[in-house]
């Protein structure tokens, strides 16, 4: 078994990454008959959103982070037990100094460009060979980065397997997944060659705002740009309840709840699927499309209510 390695990427903040990110490492973890995969989530952001939303979710604390753990070369020394399927390493504020960590590990001693190239590939691929080992312990592993695009996040992207592009239908947000695309992910490609391995599985449209028109709009320009078949078949629209849970952590309160849960299932489902066509023909065919199992429409279905959702629900007496 080896795990293969998820980013939601996008170079702008507040389209959803952390959200994804979290859901989908929760949803691929449930114990359940068609989940029940062995996960872990890595915080690799500065603002370490992943970590406070997961820490209120699970109640737990996280002795430490991710880089401490990398400049003590044991990231398994890191891993934090959420439940029995899903496990993390925290992020932190100390991510901000990782760029500098990199610089003084791997120092350019000559500016001939072979040696600069050596270099910045052995500082790109850092924490890459240190997630090496970890690999084989693990289904699934999701990295949550910031939107920046230094020699941090560029750590964390170089790991990846695969991609999803969280996009906010606002026609700016468009733009950014057109050049996180067509200039970031090349420029990676273009450096480091085969080294570089990810693919992108395709867009998941964040309904941020109720903006029909405007929805609409931005969604037929994604499909005319990408492809019918690069845009994930769920739309997640259910905000008001999005945004109340990194405040409180993850819960399952009422029926809004699980529709949460019911839509990520759906979203975890088809990434499955993506993931199992590029692994089997190398690309997402022309006439591929998602039938949503777990949300119909806007309705729970005989799927979504044998969700496993215990773990989320209020205790007794609480």
């Amino acid at each position: 078994m080896t795990a293969k390695t998820i980013i939601n990427a996008n170079q702008k903040g507040g389209v959803g990454k952390t959200t994804s990110t979290s859901f989908e490492a929760i949803v691929a973890s449930l114990p359940n008959e068609e989940f029940n995969n062995k996960c872990l989530l890595i915080d690799f952001d500065k603002q370490a959103n992943a970590t406070s939303i997961m820490g209120k979710t699970f109640d737990k604390g996280f002795p430490s982070t991710v880089i401490s753990a990398v400049k003590d070369n044991d990231l398994k020394g890191a891993i934090v037990e959420l439940t029995p399927n899903l496990h993390m390493i925290a992020g932190g504020g100390d991510m901000a100094k990782y760029g500098l960590y990199l610089e003084l590990l791997y120092p350019f001693k000559n500016g001939t460009s072979q040696h600069v190239a050596e270099v910045t590939k052995q500082r790109t691929f850092h924490f890459s060979k240190m997630l090496d080992p970890l690999r084989e312990l693990y289904d699934y592993i999701w990295i949550d980065v910031g939107p920046s695009t230094d020699i941090k996040v560029d750590n964390a992207m170089v790991c990846a397997d695969y991609f999803v592009i969280p996009q906010e239908t606002k026609t700016y947000s468009f733009e950014g997944s057109l050049d996180i695309i067509n200039v970031y992910l090349q420029t990676l490609i273009d450096d480091f060659g085969e080294d570089f391995k990810g693919e992108v599985l395709g867009l998941l449209p964040f309904l941020l705002q109720p903006k029909r028109d405007l929805h609409e709009s931005i969604i037929a320009q994604t499909k005319e740009a990408f492809g019918e078949n690069f845009t994930f078949n769920a739309i997640v629209n259910n905000q008001k309840r999005i945004d109340d849970y990194p405040e409180y952590g993850i819960s399952v309160i009422d029926h809004h709840d699980r529709k949460v849960f019911a839509l990520f299932a759906d979203i975890f489902k088809e990434l499955e699927e993506r993931i199992d066509l590029f692994e089997k023909l190398g690309d997402i065919p022309e006439d591929y499309s998602y039938q949503p199992t777990y949300l119909d429409g806007n309705k729970l279905t005989d799927h979504s209510r044998r969700l496993n959702l215990g773990t989320f629900e209020p205790k007794a007496g609480a």
